[in-house]
């Protein structure tokens, strides 16, 4: 399938190995963030809040 990404604009082919993939197939009109850039916006975040997801989801178990 092919799709573009939000933010980048590049085109990508995807398949069912993509997380994305049934997102984008059940809804065509949602938005595709490639690797690159959800990598990016994620080491964004971790920057600027000073806060890891391995450290979130470790703690996140007490509040279940």
């Amino acid at each position: 399938m092919e799709t573009t990404c939000f933010f980048c604009k590049k085109e990508f082919t995807i398949d069912y190995s993509d997380d994305q993939y049934l997102k984008i197939k059940k809804n065509p009109q949602a938005r595709y963030v490639c690797k690159n850039c959800n990598r990016s916006m994620q080491q964004e975040a971790q920057q600027s809040t000073g806060l890891n997801p391995d450290t979130i989801d470790k703690y996140d178990k007490f509040f279940r």
